[in-house]
């Protein structure tokens, strides 16, 4: 009997501090050979990293990969199809940025920015692994948000929400698409993890001639606070757990993690929309700002 074949997955986005590195290491202790990519790694040189001695780790590549462009994604194709033999068991589709700001301030330059990242980059990387995919009969794994829930609807998380809600949707449809192909798909809908994500927000501050400028300090800070910021699971245990459902034979549609994701998901199900959003004008400071606009409330500046 032939020895079982080594698999391989490929995670983007895998930035140091982020999710991607915390899921390149849960896969590499498992046994997997992983193939690491971000913008950050070296575009001239591909770093290859051995187990050590006397562990069961897998095998670590780590290649430079910026998935907004053609260039390097047909660069990457050509590498991992050398390193894999033309068969990719994993691909996690994990980089993405981060734009909070409210709607009437958005750059749509930053807009169309995150854009290209969370929901074009995704789909031209898993047009150009698909054979590679459908050779191994692999699975594609697409990072989601509880950001991306119908009824969220967080203030100015507009933009972030609306390309995470595109990549749970796009998720769904590559699920159906794939399936003849024996291509499995599954969307981790993850909630808040500590990582570095936070500190390289685009946006995240209101100037004072903004609209929103009456309750700017509350905007503020609910954009640097928005997710979690500070709170949630740590990365690692949330890594360990989402992998160890991406091993099973019978992989699920959707893996629920991170901080109170589960309670969540059910909370935006059972809750009328209209107590959502009589909660989001409270915490965001949009009933104070009706209040200053309709002379109900007196601006604390101008006394």
């Amino acid at each position: 009997m032939p020895p079982p074949r080594t698999r391989w997955a490929l995670i983007t986005g895998a930035s140091p501090g982020g999710m991607g590195e915390a899921e390149t290491s849960a896969f590499l202790k498992r046994g997997i050979n992983v193939i690491s990519t971000s913008l950050e790694a070296d575009k001239q040189e591909i770093e290859h990293v051995s187990p050590s001695p006397g562990t069961r780790d897998g095998f670590l590549v780590i290649l430079h990969l910026d998935v907004t462009s053609s260039k390097s994604i047909a660069a990457a194709v050509k590498t991992v199809h050398q390193l894999t033999e033309g068969k990719l068991d994993w691909l996690v589709n994990n980089a993405g940025l981060g734009y909070y700001t409210p709607l009437l301030d958005t750059s749509l330059a930053l807009a169309k920015q995150e854009f290209d990242v969370n929901v074009f980059g995704l789909v031209a990387v898993t047009q150009a692994f698909f054979p590679m995919l459908r050779a191994a009969k692999g699975c594609v794994v697409n990072q989601g948000s509880i950001a991306g829930l119908p009824g969220f609807n967080r203030p100015y998380m507009g933009l972030y929400s609306s390309s995470k809600a595109a990549v749970m949707n796009l998720s769904d449809t590559m699920r159906l698409e794939f399936r003849p192909f024996d291509v499995r798909v599954c969307t981790l809908i993850t909630g808040p993890v500590k990582t570095e994500f936070f500190k390289n927000l685009q946006g995240a501050e209101v100037e004072a001639d903004s609209v929103y400028g009456g309750i700017r300090e509350v905007v503020n800070s609910r954009m640097r606070g928005s997710l979690g910021g500070g709170r949630g699971h740590d990365r690692f245990e949330v890594a360990n757990a989402t992998v160890e459902e991406l091993l099973r034979e019978d992989v699920p549609v959707y893996v629920t993690k991170g901080y109170m994701a589960g309670l969540i998901c059910w909370l935006h199900w059972l809750l009328p929309t209209s107590w959502l959003d009589s909660y989001n004008n409270r915490g965001s400071g949009l009933d104070r700002l009706k209040g200053l606009i309709n002379g109900e409330i007196e601006d604390e500046k101008s006394k």
